[in-house]
């Protein structure tokens, strides 16, 4: 699914040495027998997750940590192989019209509890994801495309109405507002999985909270869960396809962002892969391991607060701090990881155009590092803002991420002389605050999967969307993102998103940064983990 990315650096504040110190003595009092990356006689393997999942309700979940899990827990109507391809998961078969898709689901698809899986399962969660009861935000990105949704979540029309019906235990019909060639591979995502009534409205608000809350109808199931600490999972023996699930299990055995002691968990053979950072990549390549590298259609950016009662509203002030940082330097030195590129839109990397990629379609401005041009739009912001000084920029930093945040805050000060306070949160509650709009600068990364047709993230800037955090506003921006929703031309849709893109140039609610590549260690005798297009650990196994 689509989501706020993972951070990939610790940060060494003294309380977190004297932690991570702990944790190395403790690691090394545990016996090696239960901490195995590998274990072929059992056919489990252990992994590590950065930070704790923020929600494992398939309504609510929005980030790609979560995302991670429920692909290992949960399956929708249909899946993306390697190739990007849609193939058949609970859905069998189905047959698609411009504004309809009635899809037969298979009669042996069964949750963990051994009750099947129904259309009906597909109704109540597409329902309940569009309920504003539910408080769902970015997991309803894509719910535009369903009839009646964005009425729905906007109060004015009942859950019921949305266009999706069971017309049997196994057959679901779904009207579309408008046509979407992307449509199964929006479907594939964690949103549109399925949710057994029965046993969420048992769970109440506990839904997703714990192992014991969870229902899954996917690969495994989830058998524990110590918060902040490890996570095992087991192969769901009433999966449909268990017998092409090679593995037995999956234990995330850490859950921490201090790669350094978690690469020495992988030389100590206690981890199966490790996904590396800029920190630990030097001394991974020095012992001689195979560092691997998968492509992402994952963008990051700078998000520059546009509400109001923020500083970062002055256009120019914008235009100055996106002048104001080296991003060359911060690429090649923060960063400083294989496979990264520098991008000047968001509508870089993978995204497709009419025939080519959209870059070479639609070259985007180049937006240069000038602080010489930075500091007279400086100049200029803060007579319009009628002060001598610009008051101080909250920053909003991820935890795992300070790096990042101490680079930004290290150059506005010395191209500008901007105070910069850096709030740093935990992954989870920098989420809620990018949500909530308090920030004047926030780091953000989105992923788009499988899904390569720009209306992701260009529809990100949407003004009502819901991971639009930093307020952005454009009357015209929204009339051509409204062309690319009811066009089914190729060539006005991409002339739309052309000029979407210089839009967002011009008004620069953000600055972009750059595009990942995942890089990552793996034990030689792992095989068959997919990460891209979309991860896919369920047919991992270990060769003998």
């Amino acid at each position: 699914m689509p989501g706020l990315t993972r951070g990939e650096t610790p940060y060494y504040a003294p309380s977190t040495l004297a932690w991570t110190l702990a944790f190395l003595w403790l690691i090394a009092c545990l016996p090696q027998a239960l901490a195995k990356g590998i274990e072929p006689e059992t056919g489990r393997i252990t992994l590590s997750l950065a930070q704790e999942p923020p929600s494992l309700d398939t309504s609510l979940a929005e980030d790609t940590t979560s995302a991670f899990i429920l692909g290992l827990t949960n399956e929708a109507l249909v899946r993306v192989d390697r190739r990007g391809e849609i193939q058949p998961a609970v859905a069998k078969s189905w047959v698609l019209t411009p504004k309809s898709a009635t899809f037969t689901l298979r009669t042996d698809a069964r949750w963990a509890n051994g009750e099947p899986v129904t259309a009906q399962d597909f109704v109540f969660a597409w329902r309940r994801l569009v309920d504003p009861k539910t408080a769902a935000a970015g997991s309803t990105f894509f719910t535009y495309l369903l009839l009646n949704a964005e009425a729905i979540i906007a109060g004015q029309q009942p859950p019921e109405a949305l266009g999706v019906k069971a017309l049997d235990n196994h057959t679901l019909q779904v009207m579309l507002s408008r046509p979407a060639p992307y449509l199964l591979h929006v479907l594939s995502g964690t949103a549109y999985m399925p949710l057994n009534e029965a046993f969420v409205s048992s769970q109440r608000d506990r839904y997703g909270a714990d192992s014991d809350n969870l229902l899954s109808n996917g690969p495994f199931k989830l058998d524990s869960w110590v918060h902040s600490a490890s996570m095992t999972l087991t192969r769901n023996e009433h999966y449909w396809r268990k017998a092409e699930v090679p593995l037995s299990g999956i234990n995330i055995g850490y859950i921490t962002a201090d790669n350094r002691s978690l690469l020495n968990l992988f030389k100590s053979g206690e981890l199966a892969a490790l996904d590396l950072d800029e920190d630990i990549l030097d001394d991974a390549s020095a012992t001689g391991y195979r560092v691997n590298k998968a492509p992402t259609n994952c963008m990051a950016w700078l998000i520059l607060n546009m509400h109001p009662d923020r500083p970062t509203a002055n256009k120019k002030l914008r235009h100055a701090i996106r002048l104001g940082i080296n991003r060359d330097s911060y690429i090649n030195n923060i960063i400083g990881m294989p496979g990264v590129k520098k991008i000047d839109s968001v509508l870089s990397g993978p995204t497709r155009g009419v025939k080519q990629r959209f870059q070479a379609e639609y070259p985007a401005p180049v937006i240069p590092f000038d602080i010489a041009q930075a500091r007279q739009l400086l100049n200029e912001a803060k007579a319009e803002l009628g002060v001598d000084e610009i008051p101080p920029i909250i920053l909003l930093a991820n935890e795992t991420r300070q790096i990042d945040a101490e680079f930004i805050q290290s150059q506005l000060q010395s191209s500008l002389g901007l105070n910069v306070r850096v709030d740093k949160q935990t992954f989870k509650q920098a989420i809620k605050k990018m949500h909530a709009g308090e920030f004047d600068i926030a780091r953000a990364a989105f992923c788009g999967g499988p899904i390569f047709d720009p209306v992701f993230f260009a529809g990100i800037f949407q003004s009502t969307g819901p991971y639009n955090d930093g307020g952005f506003q454009h009357t015209t921006y929204d009339r051509l993102l409204a062309t690319t929703h009811s066009s089914t031309d190729p060539q006005a849709r991409m002339d739309a998103f052309g000029a979407m893109q210089q839009i967002l140039f011009e008004e620069a609610p953000i600055l972009p940064t750059h595009i990942y590549s995942l890089v990552y260690l793996q034990n030689e005798r792992l095989k068959g983990l997919v990460r891209y297009p979309a991860m896919d650990f369920s047919r991992g196994y270990i060769d003998n």
